[in-house]
Parts: structure tokens; C-alpha cells; sequence
């Protein structure tokens, strides 16, 4: 099942009014605040969200690959906040996942930002996935900071075609999975779990794990970002299911445009009281 709704995401001046202002979110791996209804997964009016939650059946396809509930993509969620873009995630993928290819095992994946909405993703939000367990130790992939906020990233990608075929030498640049490189120029507000929580979705009994985020909007635009809509795009390193936000064209909220007017009248009178 697919369900995708709407939010305008305008500006850094206009988006301080209108639904999503009145959440108070706070970066903790938990969903509560975000108003996300457990049963149907469904968020608090302004927050644009696409829902995606299928079977943990290892036989049903997840688009483009497969996997089952260890690699299912269930929810992602977007909200503007004041200056600051936040993000959430709900998956059946745990992301202390090893990736680990030879054994079938892929890790967490990054999330990927197209500010054009054409496939190019000019800023990437790093997660850095694991690649050894000793115990209860972990080794991780270095060079990246986890959080870290990169422009200009180079991306591996996932090899399923879009009718659900895996290849090994054709990359789908439509899914971009973990950060190559790219130049650091923040760090973005992080927290994700590690325990997997039953009762959500349609089917209750699968695990599902969370991420949250936030990003100051001033690394959006520092990045390229012209206050226009984007895409966001989460997948595992595999690429087995893929996720995307993707809001409409920003259209200012009735009270910021009362605010510009008011303003735009102010300055009218202080002309005229100068002439």
C-alpha cells in the first residue's frame, strides 16, 4: 500500500506559520510527536509523509527489489519548522545492519536530497552504517561523519531495474544508497533505534525501527537550495526498497502573505512620508 500527502514547503521566511509550526518535535527516535496514528502510520495535518508498508513475507516485492520487513521502507516524513527542515523515518531495516554483501547483508543507507526534483541529489545527510560485530562492539565505515551534512556528494547506487530485476553492472541512478564523498559543511540533529518496536502499520507484528533528524536550512541553501521544492530519498545500501518525499511547488501560507502585505505597506508609508 501507497499513500502520499501534500505540504508546501516554502522558504526559511515563510515557513514559520501554518500547520507544521505548531509541532513541537524533538529529535529523539520517537514518532509521538510527529502525531503519527500507529495503526495507518498517518502524521499530524502538515506534515507531508509517502507510505509505503508491505508484508514482512520475504516473497513480496518492496520496489524496486525485495527482501521482506528487514529491508522494508515503511514511512517518511518531512516537515518545515522554523529554519530548520525535519525529517522522519520508519522502516523494517535495522541500522546496525551489517553490510556485508558476500553474506547477503546490506547496511543503512543515507538520506539524499534533489533540490532540481530531477535524480541529480545535491546534498546527502550521512549515516554511518557497520561492518564488523564482535559481542555487543561494533566497527563502522569511516572517512564520513555520522550526521554530517554534505554538498556536491558522488553516491553509490542500487542495481534493481525498475520492474524488479537485479543486475550487476548497471547502477539505477534513481536510488542513490550511501555517500561516496562530498564537502562537509555541517552536522544535522540525529537520532535513530536500534530496538525493533512491533503494533505499527498494517501489519502489527512486524519490527520497525526509526529515524529523526533535523537540518538548519541554511546548509540547504548553502548547498544550492533556492527555497523551491525538493526530493527527499532514503534506501538501504542494497536498495531494495526506496522511499521518497515529495512535496509540491511552494505556495506561502495565508498568514505570511498578510505578513508581506503588511510590510510591503509599511515601507509604502515611509516612502511617502520621505518624498
Amino acid at each position: 500500500m501507497k499513500t502520499t500527502a501534500s505540504l508546501a514547503l516554502a522558504s526559511a521566511a515563510l515557513a514559520i506559520s501554518g500547520p507544521a509550526a505548531a509541532l513541537a518535535i524533538n529529535i529523539d527516535g520517537n514518532l509521538s510527536d510527529w502525531g503519527v496514528t500507529s495503526s495507518s502510520w498517518v502524521p499530524s495535518s502538515g506534515v507531508h509523509y509517502t507510505i509505503e508498508d508491505q508484508t514482512g513475507d520475504a516473497g513480496v516485492r518492496l520496489n524496486p527489489g525485495y527482501g521482506g520487513q528487514a529491508y522494508d521502507a515503511e514511512a517518511l516524513y518531512a516537515a518545515i519548522i522554523g529554519n530548520r527542515l525535519y525529517i522522519a523515518l520508519a522502516t523494517g531495516h535495522n541500522p546496525r545492519t551489517l553490510q556485508d554483501p558476500a553474506r547477503n547483508s546490506y547496511g543503512a543507507g543515507d538520506f539524499a536530497i534533489d533540490f532540481g526534483k530531477n535524480g541529480s541529489y545535491e546534498l546527502g545527510i550521512n549515516i554511518n552504517h557497520a561492518l564488523t560485530k564482535s559481542g555487543s562492539n561494533y566497527t563502522f565505515e569511516t572517512g564520513l561523519a555520522e550526521g554530517g551534512v554534505y554538498k556536491n556528494p558522488t553516491w553509490n547506487y542500487g542495481l534493481w531495474t525498475a520492474t524488479g530485476l537485479q543486475t550487476s553492472t548497471i547502477p539505477d541512478q534513481n536510488h542513490p544508497t550511501n555517500l561516496r564523498t562530498g564537502t562537509y559543511i555541517g552536522q544535522a540533529s540525529l537520532a535513530y533505534t536500534t530496538t525493533g518496536v512491533a503494533g505499527y502499520g498494517m501489519y502489527a507484528n512486524d519490527l520497525h525501527y526509526f529515524y529523526e533528524m533535523s537540518v538548519d536550512l541554511a546548509l540547504l541553501q548553502q548547498a544550492g537550495w533556492d527555497g523551491n521544492a525538493f526530493n527527499i530519498h532514503w534506501t538501504q545500501n542494497c536498495a531494495n526498497d526506496s522511499i521518497i518525499v515529495d512535496p509540491p511547488a511552494p505556495v506561502p501560507e495565508p498568514g505570511s502573505l498578510a505578513l508581506l502585505g503588511i510590510g510591503l505597506a509599511g515601507l509604502l508609508s515611509l516612502r511617502r512620508r520621505r518624498s
